[in-house]
């Protein structure tokens, strides 16, 4: 709760030039005296103390977390079976829509032909949850054209929080998760709205956190 501002005055005003005049002539009547300019009013601010106990606190990112190819293991080179090929892109998909890295997640899927219209789930295991990714192929041959879908996607706190504190350029918010780790859908808004504080002003904006078909996502101002 922001403390009222104090609020000091001081009086400003000036004695007369001096003693009324008499004048000499006879019958003659003294001058009124000069009025005294009214009070001027100062007015001192203290900070507003700031309630930031509903907050979760942290360092401001110098950057969003991000993850990129250079961070997952190497990918399976063209002479690798289709199957594992796409368990490293599904494994990729889930870490970069999370924003983070974990060094004991696996991914696996179905062996996969290749063959027009055949339908494939795979399965990646991130951080002891379990995501799917699935392909219809489109077409075939030489070049194998598949349509895939992150059915959803890992949204982690930390990760969430961190990216707000870049965005709104400040070091308490708060995500009303139900968890550390909640699931998301692309191309949806997340299943939760977030705060931002300024510390200055003790004053707060809500969010919502809208999800690209690709996992990217972005804040908005309710």
């Amino acid at each position: 709760m922001l403390n009222p501002a104090l609020t000091r005055r001081i009086a400003l005003g000036v004695a007369a030039a001096g003693s009324a005049l008499v004048l000499a002539a006879c019958g003659g009547a003294a001058p009124e005296p000069e009025a005294a300019p009214e009070a001027a009013e100062v007015t001192e601010e203290e900070t507003p103390q700031v309630d930031t106990a509903d907050f979760n606190q942290g360092p401001i990112p110098d950057a969003a977390p991000e993850v990129t190819a250079e961070d997952l293991p190497a990918e399976p080179d063209s002479s690798a079976p289709l199957g594992d090929r796409i368990a490293w892109e599904a494994l990729e998909q889930v870490s970069v829509f999370a924003s983070v890295v974990d060094p004991d997640a696996t991914s696996e899927c179905p062996k996969i032909a290749g063959t027009e219209g055949e339908t494939a789930t795979c399965t990646v295991n991130f951080l002891g949850e379990e995501f799917e990714y699935a392909i219809t192929v489109e077409s075939s041959g030489i070049l194998v054209s598949y349509q895939p879908q992150l059915v959803d996607g890992p949204l982690i706190r930390e990760t969430v929080e961190d990216t707000l504190r870049v965005q709104a350029d400040t070091e308490y918010v708060l995500c009303d998760m139900e968890a550390d780790l909640v699931r998301g859908e692309p191309d949806t808004d997340a299943p939760f709205t977030c705060q931002a504080l300024d510390e200055e002003t003790g004053e707060v904006d809500e969010y919502t956190l809208s999800i690209s078909m690709y996992g990217a996502f972005t804040f908005f101002v309710v």
